[in-house]
């Protein structure tokens, strides 16, 4: 993919599959919704979590974001990078309002509110360092 199909693709998509490494090496591979704000990635999570726990020992962490259900349309991204904890209060407000608007519609939602009603969430910035695309639309079966 080029790198505006890539940005089209990621924006169109809402699941990525988020990758960590624990202390004893195993990997830890969960999928989560994120947002995009200014060209970044962001997610949101509870602090105590395992992927929080790997990402504060190990901020490498890789992104798969894919789509399509048969080798004729299957197509993703696969980003390569670090997390970073987000200390910025205002940050997390835009992002929150970004979030309720992509996964909710409101944030008046039940589903919102249940979900930012957790305690103790905080918000992680994907840093990308390298990346891989494929879309076999293109190719010729």
């Amino acid at each position: 993919m080029t790198p505006e199909e890539i940005k089209v693709f990621l924006a169109d998509n809402k699941v990525c599959r988020m990758a960590t490494v624990d202390e004893d090496g195993m990997p830890h591979v969960v999928p989560m919704w994120y947002v995009i704000l200014d060209g970044d990635i962001y997610i949101e999570t509870t602090g105590t979590t395992k992927k929080v726990r790997n990402v504060e020992s190990n901020k490498k962490t890789p992104l798969i974001v894919d789509a399509g259900d048969s080798v004729y349309d299957y197509r993703g991204v696969m980003i390569q990078g670090r997390m970073e904890l987000v200390e910025d209060k205002a940050l997390f407000k835009r992002f929150r309002e970004a979030y309720a608007q992509r996964y909710f519609g409101s944030d008046e939602h039940p589903g919102y509110k249940l979900l930012t009603g957790i305690p103790n969430r905080v918000l992680l910035k994907f840093i990308p360092e390298k990346s891989a695309s494929w879309d076999y639309r293109k190719w010729k079966f």
